[in-house]
């Protein structure tokens, strides 16, 4: 059964972008353009891993990410956090769990496909090795 990655970013061509280049991998990709709609989706199609962009209309990526944390249900589900704030997990103002990797925006869809990847295989963000986004 092919993994579900949920992409959540308010820009339509970003998503887009990450869709298309996810499904050439097998990836079975849904959508939501806020948190409101993330939260949803989370809650009714169960994602195996999470793309995030911070700054989303209606709630933000670090409330989606605080109530996803929260949730025994939801707390291990990978989550990859796109953005144009940070370019990496420690300059994020919240404490991450393990299962958040942080990719600053702009970002080489090849390479977000490639830690989509490592992610869904089972490796959690400190055993990717040194990132290198561009490319």
């Amino acid at each position: 059964m092919a993994k579900r990655v949920l992409v959540v970013d308010d820009d339509a061509g970003i998503r887009a972008a990450i869709k298309l280049r996810l499904e050439r991998d097998g990836l079975l990709v849904q959508m939501a353009a806020d948190g409101d709609e993330a939260l949803q989706r989370v809650a009714d199609e169960r994602p195996d891993l999470i793309i995030l962009d911070l700054t989303l209309p209606r709630r933000d990526g670090l409330e989606v990410l605080a109530q996803l944390q929260e949730s025994a249900d939801t707390a291990a589900i990978p989550v990859v956090i796109l953005t144009a704030r940070y370019r990496s997990k420690e300059e994020c103002p919240r404490s991450l769990s393990p299962a958040v990797e942080v990719i600053g925006k702009p970002f080489s869809p090849r390479y977000l496909a490639e830690r989509v990847r490592t992610l869904l295989a089972g490796k959690g963000p400190s055993e990717l090795g040194t990132p290198t986004p561009a490319g």
